[in-house]
């Protein structure tokens, strides 16, 4: 009988985390376009990172990056948005994100690592700057102009945290 339940408790979770996913990706595709609707830019609000903030509750950490990665790439494909080299930054951020929450969830105050990980996340793309041989003044402008983005992403993830903690055992 406890065999079966643990089956059956596998199944359910795999089955939650695919249609969590795929309700992040519409999250993903929506947020830009409703921050555009208002006159507002997308360099400054950074309305993709408000699927990972949702995801960094509900998602294992694997399914975060995939997440982090495919968000970008699916928006690209979809709506042209972002260009090439700003979807290498997204998703390199995205990625960087991910990795910074799942790995430190447990060790700091989500109130504390939220802003951290937007920031780190923001910070550590100096390295794409290189590698693509990008302009670094570009870069950062863009994280100078980013910064309302990485204040209401971080509002946003600790307001889902307090409205999650409970319900996830987060």
């Amino acid at each position: 009988m406890i065999k079966y339940l643990i089956k059956e408790n596998k199944e359910k979770t795999k089955i939650f985390e695919i249609l969590a996913f795929i309700l992040l990706i519409a999250v993903s595709l929506g947020s830009p376009i409703l921050v555009h609707y208002f006159g507002l830019k997308g360099t400054e609000y950074l309305p993709i990172f408000f699927a990972l903030s949702l995801g960094s509750f509900i998602l294992n950490p694997l399914t975060l990056i995939i997440l982090s990665i495919a968000s970008p790439l699916i928006n690209s494909i979809i709506t042209g948005m972002p260009q090439i080299p700003v979807l290498y930054f997204l998703i390199f951020e995205g990625f960087i994100f991910s990795i910074l929450i799942s790995s430190l969830k447990n060790k700091f105050p989500f109130f504390i690592l939220a802003p951290l990980s937007f920031i780190s996340a923001r910070f550590s793309s100096i390295l794409l700057v290189f590698l693509l041989n990008e302009n670094i003044e570009i870069w950062f402008n863009g994280i100078i102009n980013g910064y309302k983005g990485i204040i209401i992403n971080s509002l946003f993830a600790i307001a889902t945290y307090f409205i999650f903690k409970n319900r996830f055992k987060i």
